[in-house]
């Protein structure tokens, strides 16, 4: 009997909740940036104890990591399933504005793999190398697009698939790095478009 008391005792049940925790976390990184949001104001919103959170996701690197993942999962990974479902790099491109310009409710503005990406010295190991491989992904999805296109002629023969990645990446993070600041949405429409409209 003492014995079983004892054991009950020492078996605490678990009452992390990862989900929120992982909610909150991306959010907060999303909308204040990596540098922004300090692990103490995440357990204060999540209603979870340092100890409790490091237990979970092992230290701020863990749960970077695995922030990243939840944003890959719920914004990312419908934007390639979607682009995947384009016939055209025009297509592709125009399914990318929308991505940038979409005001999603309840959700910040901007991207939270761009925000990392600004501070990507300062993350830890972990989240340095999943934000690298996912960034990487992204840029060899867009090149073959670009080779399907330029097979289309679609694109002029003189643009690389490394170039026209290169190029649209960068028009993609200016104008989520515009989003966040909260500038206007058509403007930054417009202007992408016309960006854009050297490649379609």
């Amino acid at each position: 009997m003492t014995q079983e008391k004892t054991k009950a005792a020492r078996g605490r049940p678990k009452t992390i909740n990862r989900e929120r925790i992982l909610d909150v976390a991306m959010k907060a990184y999303w909308q204040e940036g990596t540098r922004g949001v300090s692990i103490n104001e995440i357990c204060k919103l999540a209603e979870v104890s340092k100890p409790g959170l490091y237990r979970e996701f092992g230290n701020e690197d863990g749960l970077m990591e695995a922030a990243l993942a939840a944003y890959i999962e719920q914004t990312f990974s419908p934007l390639i399933a979607t682009l995947e479902s384009q016939t055209s790099l025009s297509g592709v491109l125009a399914e990318l504005v929308e991505f940038v310009c979409n005001e999603r409710e309840e959700l910040p503005d901007g991207c939270l793999m761009v925000k990392m990406r600004d501070t990507q010295t300062k993350l830890g190991d972990k989240t340095q190398n999943a934000l690298a491989e996912i960034h990487h992904q992204f840029m060899f999805f867009i090149e073959g697009w670009a080779q399907r296109a330029r097979e289309g002629g679609e694109i002029p023969e003189t643009m690389s698939n490394q170039f026209v990645a290169d190029y649209i990446d960068a028009q993609l993070t200016a104008a989520l790095a515009q989003r966040a600041r909260g500038e206007d949405v058509e403007k930054v429409r417009a202007v992408l478009k016309m960006a854009f409209s050297v490649l379609a």
